[in-house]
Order: structure tokens, then C-alpha cells, then sequence
């Protein structure tokens, strides 16, 4: 009996593992997409001042 009671303990230990994987994988997925809206974001920003900067070069050209 003890043999199959270390059976069911290592498969649910197993079962264990595999959540714990799938919540890691999740984690970093959510991870990664919240890092590339804040690398967009950044982008915008950056393509916005040189934007006004351009602006302001060509006004003092003018």
C-alpha cells in the first residue's frame, strides 16, 4: 500500500511543479508586455520632442 501512496505523492508533487511553471510563464508574459508599452510610450515621447525640437530649428532658421 505504502507504494502507491508514494506514487500519488510524486504525481501530485509533479502536478505541483506544472502549475508553478505555468504561473512563471504567465508572470513573465504579463511582464513583458507591460515592459514593451512602457518601451512604446518612451518611443512617443522621444519622437514627440524631436518633433518640436525640428520645429523650433526650422523657426529659428526662418
Amino acid at each position: 500500500m505504502s507504494k502507491y501512496l508514494w506514487i500519488v505523492l510524486l504525481a501530485l508533487g509533479l502536478a505541483a511543479c506544472s502549475n508553478t511553471v505555468e504561473g512563471v510563464k504567465k508572470d513573465a508574459e504579463i511582464g513583458v508586455e507591460k515592459t514593451g508599452e512602457v518601451i512604446r510610450q518612451g518611443g512617443q515621447a522621444v519622437g514627440e520632442a524631436l518633433k518640436k525640437s525640428g520645429e523650433a530649428v526650422q523657426d529659428a532658421v526662418e
